[in-house]
């Protein structure tokens, strides 16, 4: 029989590595991919899983925050920061939304084309490819994310 202490302490947040890895391709515009090694946290939630990272400049102020809510049929992307954004990922849907940029505001759609991710207490990796319009600009996105937990 699991106790409230034990169900609070399986439910904690874990401090994890994680490896991100993104692609894009514009049409148009070269290839171009960015490789982040960085600390973050991973916590179980109802529906699945929440992973959170900053993203820092080179002087270490934190610059984005990024928040991945997996759930069994889809993944919430949300950045805050110098970018700020929500894509809804769920395979063969669009979703619609706003990015926005130190410039302004522009409009998003995202279509998944592949949504996988597998986790447990001890990480794991989530892989998506996606379309993508931003204001109309096409182009289409990968990411890769391995999770590991800290030794």
């Amino acid at each position: 029989m699991m106790t409230e202490t034990n169900e609070k302490e399986d439910c904690m947040k874990r401090n994890v590595w994680l490896t991100v890895h993104g692609e894009q391709q514009y049409e148009g515009m070269s290839a171009d991919s960015s490789d982040l090694r960085v600390r973050g946290t991973m916590e179980e939630t109802r529906d699945g899983y929440l992973l959170r990272y900053e993203e820092t400049d080179g002087d270490g102020k934190v610059t984005t925050a990024t928040r991945l809510a997996l759930a069994p049929d889809c993944i919430i992307l949300t950045r805050t920061g110098e970018v700020t954004s929500e894509m809804v990922l769920a395979e063969g849907k669009e979703h619609t939304s706003f990015y926005a940029v130190p410039y302004g505001t522009l409009p998003v759609a995202v279509k998944a084309e592949s949504v996988k991710w597998k986790l447990d207490e001890d990480g794991g990796m989530l892989a998506l490819r996606y379309a993508i319009t931003i204001g109309g600009q096409r182009g289409k996105c990968a990411l890769r994310i391995r999770v590991r937990t800290e030794e």
